[in-house]
């Protein structure tokens, strides 16, 4: 799976490029990152690092740059580039890569009313690492397109919703909140944003398996992820679910302030 990059520059290991040099190259089974600036700053930064050197160990990949390096590639590539919102690709299979990729982030609307999500029957290879896995996501792909799901949720022989297949999932029923267990997922810097947003709330959580054909006895479902942030879950095929539910909006009020704070001290 080939990507391309947009606006003028891009990362090659240690060097800023023009984009006219940028070579496209198959990145299956390499280590990614989606990382999102937002006011011109790189969210949560050091704990997209961690991860993508964490994915790389599991993956049997060697990043020869330290975090410290990354970061300032990062911040020279986000200068250059004059952006103030936007993603940012890291990727490494032999080379390190980084460059803005077009994105799309859910309308004022779809925070309000929630997104449709469709069902995919796949399981992702070593869930705790972020590699490019281009049979899933091409299914993930073809099925979002035909449908117009906003996210499809990933579901294993075992009949267990995983996750979303560029997302984490939560699950609302009565005062709890239910995420699937960490062993069965990438652990995604939202997920773990919004599980710190739920403990200063007083909320309880509760890591478990979800059986996808008990989907309609939670009360609300939302996703989390880089570029949605929270967002409400309406319908998960024909089971429909609260998107105002008080949990959720808590939560979703929470995150924003988190990343509010995050900018002001940056």
């Amino acid at each position: 799976m080939a990507l391309l990059p947009i606006n003028k520059y891009f990362v090659f290991n240690s060097e800023l490029k023009p984009v006219e040099e940028f070579v496209p190259s198959e990145n299956e089974g390499g280590v990614y990152e989606v990382i999102r600036v937002m006011s011109g700053v790189p969210l949560f930064l050091d704990d997209h690092l961690s991860r993508f050197n964490t994915s790389a160990k599991i993956a049997g990949k060697t990043i020869l740059f330290t975090p410290q390096q990354v970061k300032q590639y990062l911040e020279n590539l986000i200068e250059h580039n004059r952006i103030v919102e936007g993603n940012i690709l890291l990727s490494c299979k032999t080379n390190l890569k980084a460059f803005f990729i077009a994105h799309k982030y859910p309308t004022e609307d779809e925070y309000k009313t929630g997104v449709k999500c469709g069902i995919l029957e796949a399981e992702r290879n070593n869930p705790n690492a972020k590699l490019f896995q281009t049979s899933v996501r091409k299914k993930a792909n073809q099925l979002i397109k035909e449908n117009r799901f906003y996210e499809v949720l990933l579901v294993d022989h075992l009949g267990k919703i995983t996750e979303g297949s560029r997302s984490n999932l939560f699950f609302i029923k009565g005062d709890k909140i239910i995420t699937p267990p960490p062993n069965k997922v990438l652990l995604g810097i939202t997920r773990q944003k919004t599980l710190l947003c739920a403990q200063k709330l007083g909320f309880n959580v509760l890591e478990e398996e979800v059986l996808y054909n008990n989907v309609d006895s939670f009360d609300a479902v939302f996703i989390t992820g880089t570029s949605p942030k929270i967002l409400p879950v309406r319908d998960i095929g024909e089971v429909s679910f609260n998107t105002e539910n008080r949990i959720l909006r808590s939560l979703m009020n929470e995150f924003d302030i988190i990343i509010k704070e995050y900018i002001k001290n940056a």
